[in-house]
């Protein structure tokens, strides 16, 4: 038996078979199930897309929600937490211009210089007490990096905070991490404190 035999008896042996069903109906529904079964492979594409847009969203949000960094780089990270204190891990003394910056986008009126004291006309420092001092920051060591914790709560009333190395000094042996770092306060000012 050949092909063209072979195709003969089949034709032949459904010859009387008729279908109750119109043939629109059988293509609409064919499609129907074709689509269904495309809708998880666009439902997995789909739900890998928004986690893409989340994840990108999220890495370029400005906000700085609390209690989660808000600004990193290899030199220091940035984080606000929910109860207003700001915590700044500095892991080296680099880009004090963008930690300046940082800050004051968390709404702290600061000035960060890590070439000394800022000594200019228009940042002037104002007398503070080292109880005032400790209740406004404090240093821990962490890692190879210095921990400050920031309570603006404590800022007097027209003052700035002034985050600032001392060049040429070394902090003790038992101040592993901590860098020659300080805190005092300055007149807030446009020019100083960027307030």
């Amino acid at each position: 038996m050949n092909d063209n035999e072979l195709a003969t008896v089949v034709r032949d042996s459904v010859t009387g078979i008729h279908a109750a069903t119109p043939v629109n109906q059988i293509i609409s529904r064919g499609r129907t199930v074709r689509a269904r079964r495309r809708i998880p492979g666009a439902a997995a594409v789909m739900a890998v897309a928004a986690g893409a847009v989340l994840a990108v969203t999220m890495l370029a949000t400005p906000s700085h929600p609390a209690s989660r960094p808000t600004a990193q780089l290899a030199a220091w990270t940035v984080a606000k937490q929910s109860n207003g204190d700001i915590d700044v891990t500095i892991n080296q003394l680099r880009n004090p211009a963008g930690l300046q910056a940082t800050l004051r986008a968390d709404g702290l009126p600061v000035n960060v210089s890590f070439t000394g004291p800022p000594l200019t006309a228009s940042c002037q420092p104002l007398p503070a007490t080292k109880d005032l001092l400790a209740n406004l920051a404090h240093f821990h060591p962490g890692d190879q990096s210095a921990i400050l914790v920031i309570h603006p709560a404590a800022l007097p009333d027209g003052a700035g905070i002034s985050i600032f190395d001392r060049p040429g000094l070394q902090p003790p042996p038992q101040a592993k991490g901590l860098f020659p770092l300080s805190v005092g306060l300055v007149q807030a000012s446009q020019q100083c404190t960027g307030s």
